[in-house]
């Protein structure tokens, strides 16, 4: 089978990486678990953030001084002893969640890791990055200055666009048919319960496999928080002017990473950007059935006559597509390995378990696969 380009230009950085970092630390090798561990940063600093914070628009009752979602977050920046770094490494982790997710797809789509038995992980991937970016853009509408007046109200423009469901859609988002003290509230009820309903996305996207890498070294983990810090100390954030609601914010900053979709709202109007998202939507999710090879995948296949029932290709399989039953009347093994084709993404990993050259793949025997190793072995000891 022919490799395409692409498939060998990440090869050619796997190969760089591996130089530089040697194998055990090559952060491709862990590129699903990176957006695991920095949800963990997201939810130290957050939890430390929500400890002062206050969702409420206007409580001047309350003190002499105005006390509201904005002067909270002010707070936490000015007077809490390093809050403005909590502050900075919540918000700058969060673009590198988008980051880590998207070398994840990028990396799963290259290496062909998306169709078949594993559209499920391919699909509940998508859910995960609609939902990181909605708890981003929830993140901006709780700091309530002039850029979170105007998203709650760009958001509002294109709920109230949607065709019968929008007025409602617009009332739960607001906590009412207005902004007001409960519309923070709300946004931060979605902003925290969101966050943690990715667990279970997470649970759903790991389902079907056996040993998920959940846990990058902590070499890794160490060198991304310092990567971080690093982001932080040289573009702390900067003050910003507290939201009126007799006022009409003209322009924002974007952030390209979670705001991005504003711009396209900015420049199509509601139609156009409703338009645009199910488009983009829609070919995230075709995906595992747009992009198909010439030739259908073809499943693993045992050997019986080699089979001796170690059940090694069993327990290395990742998509559960092995399974071990009992053996035939007459044989000399209790059990046999049973390919389930359904499941089989011609992967390959069984054919390498397998210690008694009982499993092959119908394009590539395992004579092949041992041929090849030995050629890169002294290609390798050659150079």
């Amino acid at each position: 089978m022919e490799t395409s380009i692409w498939t060998k230009f990440f090869l050619v950085i796997e190969d760089f990486l591996n130089k530089v970092t040697t194998s055990k630390y090559n952060v491709l090798y862990y590129h699903g678990a990176l957006p695991q561990f920095i949800m963990y940063v997201l939810f130290i600093s957050g939890l430390l953030l929500f400890a002062y914070y206050v969702p409420t628009i206007d409580n001047a009752y309350f003190s002499k001084n105005l006390v509201n979602a904005f002067t909270s977050v002010d707070y936490i920046t000015n007077s809490i002893p390093f809050g403005a770094v909590v502050r900075a490494i919540h918000r700058y982790a969060g673009d590198a969640m988008v980051i880590a997710i998207l070398i994840h797809m990028v990396r799963v789509w290259f290496t062909d890791r998306y169709r078949q038995y594993r559209w499920v992980q391919w699909e509940s991937g998508i859910v995960l990055l609609l939902m990181v970016m909605f708890i981003g853009q929830t993140g901006y509408y709780l700091i309530w200055d002039e850029r979170s007046l105007l998203l709650t109200r760009m958001t509002v423009s294109a709920l109230e666009g949607i065709p019968f469901l929008g007025e409602g859609i617009r009332d739960w988002f607001l906590n009412g048919r207005a902004i007001r003290n409960l519309t923070l509230s709300n946004f931060l009820f979605i902003h925290i319960g969101l966050s943690f309903s990715l667990l279970f996305a997470l649970w759903v996207h790991y389902v079907r496999m056996t040993r998920p890498v959940i846990t990058p070294p902590p070499a890794v983990n160490y060198f991304l928080l310092m990567a971080i810090l690093i982001v932080v100390y040289l573009f702390p954030i900067t003050e910003t002017k507290m939201a009126s609601l007799n006022s009409q914010p003209m322009g924002m900053d974007i952030d390209m990473f979670f705001l991005w979709p504003y711009s396209i709202l900015g420049a199509t109007g509601v139609g156009g950007f409703w338009f645009s998202m199910l488009i983009i939507t829609a070919v995230l999710c075709l995906i595992p059935w747009l992009l198909v090879k010439n030739k259908p995948i073809e499943a693993a296949e045992v050997v019986n006559t080699k089979c001796t029932g170690c059940s090694l290709c069993f327990k290395d399989c990742p998509y559960q597509a092995i399974e071990m039953v009992p053996a035939p009347a007459g044989s000399r093994f209790k059990l046999l390995a049973t390919v389930k084709s359904y499941r089989c993404s011609s992967c390959g990993v069984c054919v390498g378990s397998c210690a008694f050259d009982a499993i092959d793949l119908p394009n590539l025997l395992d004579s092949d696969v041992t041929e090849q190793i030995k050629e890169l072995a002294k290609a390798n000891n050659a150079s």
